[in-house]
């Protein structure tokens, strides 16, 4: 079993960040977005603009939250099934065309870092503020299609993780723009 991390290509593919930044990311992103807190009853209409790239991505780059993934009205149609329960679809719309695209707020969070086998980055006080190798507790991440972890008893806000089925899933449908960065292998060191 492999643990991915989910990332947008950027290669041209379209990237976007709030239209009205300032106030929208502080009324609905700031210290909300990495929280396992529903948020759907809370959101507003909140509007996106394209400022850079030119080919249509299912999972664009989105630069007003931190690892926060983006996808098409097409990608949460092929997603949903899968980790629907897992996680809250929160809209955006493009400025230029009332697209509709998604926020995956991931809810499903875990204490699932194998602490003797990662290496993590560490500031000079010592402090855990991040992974430079992860590993996972089998146990705990077998049956997750999707999820964030817990870091020095902290979301990890920066990283989502899939499983091979939902990587799976993606590949053989027509999504663009998703790539895959393997970050652990339940079969290395067994």
């Amino acid at each position: 079993m492999k643990i991915w991390v989910l990332k947008s290509v950027l290669d041209n593919y379209e990237s976007f960040q709030l239209l009205n930044f300032e106030e929208d990311h502080k009324k609905y992103i700031d210290g909300k977005i990495n929280s396992i807190t529903h948020l759907t009853n809370s959101w507003g209409k909140i509007y996106i603009e394209c400022i850079e790239g030119d080919n249509h991505s299912d999972l664009p780059k989105f630069w007003g939250g931190t690892g926060t993934p983006m996808i098409s009205e097409k990608a949460k149609q092929v997603l949903e099934p899968l980790i629907g329960d897992n996680v809250e679809f929160l809209p955006l719309l493009r400025n230029s065309t009332s697209e509709v695209y998604y926020l995956v707020h991931v809810l499903n969070v875990l204490d699932a870092i194998d602490g003797d086998k990662a290496i993590f980055k560490k500031l000079i006080t010592g402090l855990i503020v991040g992974c430079e190798k992860f590993a996972f507790d089998f146990n705990i991440v077998q049956n997750e299609m999707i999820f964030k972890v817990y870091i020095n008893g902290k979301i990890h806000p920066t990283v989502v993780f899939i499983s091979d089925e939902l990587k799976a899933l993606i590949e053989q449908s027509e999504l663009k723009g998703f790539e895959f960065i393997e970050v652990w292998d339940s079969e290395e060191g067994a």
